[in-house]
């Protein structure tokens, strides 16, 4: 009933209602409340189903032109919206649509402008595939998902870590998948303490992925206490090999959409792709998503424009992040939001400064009555 309604709206908005909606967003930017704007996309046809129709015509129209799906509010007001493109990574990533490509960073690029936003993230595999494919750069105001992927994993594993009550030079981990964001966690684990390894695959030219070394995978998943999978698609999981290594112990970090399905795994399955802060949340809520929990690649751009956070280094991104209170959604309760040292300090200076010149004004007062008499 919630899809049909929101395809509904979604439908009459965008064929009717288009040019108001960008004067409202106009009018309300001029504001200054926008702070960020996110582009999503769908990886398969139910995601296009749960945002939108998916009538080919209407497909084709949304084509390369992020249009609002939704607010993200942060305690009750608005602070960003959020961006739908019907085109996925699989279209992207050809270089013949490097046109489509810059046509979209384009149209960001105009939404940044008339919203007032500060910062634009890209989500999942868009900033890797703008970057890398078509040579556009993720830099201010530009956003990549990376780093806010990282984050979530990192906080997922510690959470579980904890409840295991196992320290990390104990346990041990198996990545899969993820290109150059599977080398960069394994460095980031490693330096922790974490055994970590990389399994090594094989992509089908058809479609698919294969465990290249059997031998070798098998020695690196057999005890392994968690599983990053971020491989393509939940079936890619299930159809690689990985699955006969795996028992009732092990904990499957999944990135992957559509999502592993859990009834078909002995192991325990998380979703690794979702962290919370007590009052942000988008609305409408992401399809199969509560309000609740925020992908975890809008992070960066949600850092950046909204506490002033843009960090390179990675181990300090995630100290960042946990300052000012951002935790992974495995959290069986999302914790009040702790007001940032740096904030604090800033509040008690305003605080002293306003009592000081309350006092200088009470003295210059008292000197004055004082001559006039």
């Amino acid at each position: 009933m919630i899809n049909s309604l929101r395809r509904t709206l979604f439908v009459i908005y965008v064929v009717f209602f288009r040019p108001a909606l960008w004067a409202i967003i106009w009018l309300v930017g001029r504001t200054g409340v926008i702070k960020t704007i996110f582009l999503i996309y769908p990886t398969d046809k139910k995601e296009y189903a749960n945002l939108c129709p998916s009538f080919k015509w209407f497909l084709k129209f949304l084509s390369g032109k992020p249009t609002p799906g939704g607010i993200i509010f942060d305690k009750g007001r608005p602070v960003g919206i959020y961006l739908f493109i019907s085109n996925t990574p699989q279209e992207l990533i050809k270089k013949k649509n490097r046109q489509l490509a810059e046509s979209i960073v384009r149209r960001m690029k105009w939404i940044q402008k008339i919203s007032g936003a500060t910062a634009c993230g890209f989500a999942g595999q868009l900033g890797p595939i703008l970057e890398k494919r078509h040579g556009i750069p993720m830099e201010p105001p530009f956003f990549s998902s990376t780093m806010g992927n990282i984050f979530s994993i990192d906080d997922s594993i510690s959470f579980l870590a904890k409840k295991m009550n196992r320290k990390p030079w104990q346990l041990s981990i198996a990545v899969l998948g993820g290109g150059e964001l599977g080398g960069m966690l394994q460095k980031h684990f490693t330096d922790q303490g974490y055994t970590t390894n990389l399994v090594n695959l094989v992509f089908k030219r058809r479609g698919g992925v294969k465990i290249k070394d059997m031998e070798a995978a098998g020695q690196q998943l057999d005890g392994a206490d968690f599983v990053i999978n971020l491989l393509p698609t939940g079936e890619d999981f299930l159809q690689c090999g990985v699955t006969d290594f795996l028992t009732d112990k092990t904990s499957v970090i999944d990135f992957s959409r559509p999502a592993i399905p859990r009834e078909k795994l002995q192991a325990k399955v998380f979703m690794g792709n979702r962290v919370q802060r007590t009052g942000l949340r988008f609305a409408f809520a992401l399809p199969g998503w509560r309000q609740k929990e925020l992908p975890a690649c809008s992070l960066p751009s949600i850092l950046a424009s909204n506490y002033g956070i843009v960090e390179q280094n990675l181990a300090k991104f995630c100290t960042a992040a946990r300052r000012v209170s951002f935790e992974t959604t495995l959290a069986a309760t999302v914790q009040p939001a702790s007001t940032p040292r740096y904030a604090r300090l800033y509040l008690l200076g305003n605080e002293f400064m306003t009592n000081c010149r309350f006092y200088l004004l009470g003295a210059v007062k008292n000197v004055r009555y004082a001559i006039a008499k």
